[in-house]
């Protein structure tokens, strides 16, 4: 096995690996990488080739801490094959970590104190127990809600809790509108509902100027929308939505405090689920619920129970991994998160 960097000219390579995997993670594409760079972080995309097939895939991105240090990030990654072996994957994430630090020793005046990855749910943990990796608290949802939209409309449907369709039928009857949108003005819609649940629920969200570059970035490639329940004049509810793959993504949304008895939050789910059916994705994914007895399980319980109303399965993954470059760096870093 060996290791190759990928850059531009050969984007189409490296494209055509992760959306060919089932679930294929946005935050292992290409534009999720561009999306990094206009942050200004540095992008590294590696391949994983056994004879002249890529097996696996890797977008190291570079993230700055505090004193000019920075640790390496690869999210939902190594995005690695199902089916192979945990020899194979103990393989690739040893070469992964061997790359890494040749990455340290090419940006020494970046100061990396460690790299940090999240392998993808088709890797077996027997493949990363042995190794010198220190378990950490996930950056990405360590599980999320999948619906399989393959099943006819009926039978999706039909496996909702009677309730939510009581709601759906509800929304629809009283008059809510859903609108998608390719707009940027309606960003701003978005970014002022967002801010009215992040304060009534006591959470923070990121700057405007993230989802800016967010919306700027995967829209080029016409990967994310924007989505619009409205009444009236009214917007009662906006999500963000990013398609990648064979997958379409409730990654954020937000909801307005006035006509909570229309029910918007559910219509609005539903025709984003409908309209992933009709344009041939397989799967729609709710993004993060907190798992029973995780820190998160009480404060997310609304959030996993109205995710789970509309049935599916839950989809688990190994969590965060570190290898650390730096003790002293490490454990400094581990303690300023503790008092921030």
């Amino acid at each position: 096995m060996r290791i190759i960097e990928i850059y531009e000219e050969n984007k189409n390579i490296y494209e055509e690996f992760v959306v060919s995997q089932t679930n294929s993670p946005f935050l292992q594409s290409w534009t999720w990488g561009q999306f990094q760079q206009s942050l200004g972080r540095k992008i590294w995309r590696l391949g994983f080739k056994s004879g002249n097939q890529i097996i696996a895939t890797a977008q190291i991105i570079s993230h700055p801490l505090k004193m000019d240090k920075s640790y390496l990030y690869v999210p939902r990654g190594p995005l690695m094959m199902a089916g192979l072996d945990t020899k194979t994957q103990q393989e690739i994430i040893e070469l992964l970590l061997s790359k890494a630090r040749d990455i340290c020793y090419a940006t020494k005046k970046e100061n990396e104190v460690f790299i940090r990855i999240e392998p993808s749910e088709t890797c077996n943990e027997r493949s990363i127990i042995t190794l010198p990796l220190i378990k950490t608290a996930p950056v990405q949802p360590a599980e999320t809600w999948l619906l399989d939209i393959t099943k006819s409309e009926k039978e999706l449907n039909n496996q909702q809790k009677q309730k939510t369709r009581y709601n759906i039928k509800l929304a629809e009857k009283k008059g809510v509108k859903v609108r998608i949108s390719n707009q940027a003005k309606d960003l701003n819609k978005f970014l002022f509902v967002a801010r009215i649940t992040a304060a009534r629920a006591g959470f923070k969200i990121w700057p405007d100027n993230y989802y800016l570059k967010l919306w700027e970035s995967l829209n080029k490639d016409k990967k994310i929308s924007i989505w619009l329940a409205e009444y009236g004049k009214e917007t009662l509810v906006a999500n963000l939505v990013i398609n990648h793959g064979d997958t379409v993504t409730y990654l954020h949304g937000g909801s307005a405090n006035k006509y909570k008895e229309l029910m918007a939050p559910h219509y609005l789910q539903w025709q984003q689920i409908l309209w992933a059916k009709e344009n041939g994705y397989n799967f729609y994914d709710f993004w993060g619920i907190a798992s029973e007895g995780s820190d998160k399980e009480l404060a997310w319980q609304g959030i996993t129970r109205f995710k789970k109303s509309f049935g599916g399965y839950p989809q688990e993954y190994l969590g965060s991994y570190d290898f650390i470059y730096s003790n002293l760096w490490y454990t400094l870093y581990n303690l300023f998160k503790k008092f921030k």
